[in-house]
């Protein structure tokens, strides 16, 4: 039986992720229990449907909700997706957030954002749900720096009948090499923040498999930022109509 490999991995100040928005669909699975990964539950797509993957704040039915306009009230499962495991190094052109340096604004040439990539070793948990045509474009533009990736063989735990399953994974233009300065490349703390709202509730035997298949935060990277409203946000400066929750100028 795979096991996801134990990484340790920090958090700045304290914030410890977990799982909020997801506790009434995530249950802890005993790793050691065969028949427990080996068993699945069906989603059957309708014509025009398409199954997603969360592995983030999309693990969080609430995202869904804000980025739809709606509430969600389709398939939300809990699964796993064998061969891939979190790490950071995807990001976004920046012009809008900022932090503040000896009295100084300073704006990061790029964002940086929670990714995917393969990896043999590792048993990666996350969520799959349904969108329609329509609201598959709206969550493309929310997500445009990555790529939807066909992977429904990939699932595990969870049967995708009637179409695919797409996974967000970081376009090749977009990603990070290596990163040494928040003032070339930089990770938000009000997206910590996100996260870990996401991420805080549920049992913690599922926030440590979440730890275990995700790469160590590069901590050298965070900033405490905050949103120049004077400035197009990276999305609008995209050309997407996709409004993020985003930080309060000056509030950190």
């Amino acid at each position: 039986m795979r096991r996801p490999p134990s990484r340790p991995d920090m958090w700045p100040d304290g914030l410890v992720p977990g799982y909020r928005q997801v506790s009434d669909v995530l249950s802890t699975l005993d790793l050691d229990d065969e028949s427990s990964m080996m068993s699945s539950v069906a989603i059957n797509l309708g014509a025009g449907e398409t199954a997603v993957v969360g592995y983030g704040l999309l693990l969080s039915r609430d995202t869904i909700d804000k980025t739809l306009g709606r509430i969600y009230e389709g398939p939300f499962a809990s699964c796993h997706i064998d061969g891939w495991r979190r790490s950071w190094d995807v990001s976004m052109p920046n012009a809008a957030f900022y932090y503040e340096e000896e009295g100084a604004r300073v704006y990061p040439e790029q964002i940086l954002y929670l990714n995917v990539r393969r990896d043999s070793g590792t048993l990666m948990n996350c969520t799959v749900f349904v969108l329609r045509e329509d609201e598959l474009a709206v969550m493309h533009g929310r997500e445009w720096i990555y790529d939807g990736l066909v992977v429904t063989t990939d699932l595990r735990g969870v049967r995708i009948e009637g179409g695919d399953s797409l996974m967000y994974v970081g376009k090749a233009e977009h990603r990070v090499r290596s990163a040494t300065s928040p003032r070339d490349v930089a990770l938000r703390k009000s997206y910590l923040r996100m996260l870990d709202r996401v991420l805080d509730a549920v049992d913690p035997a599922i926030r440590a498999e979440y730890l275990q298949t995700t790469d160590p935060m590069p901590e050298h990277l965070v900033i405490d930022d905050s949103l120049d409203r004077d400035r197009p946000n990276p999305w609008e400066a995209a050309g997407h109509n996709f409004r993020p929750e985003l930080p309060q100028e000056g509030a950190h």
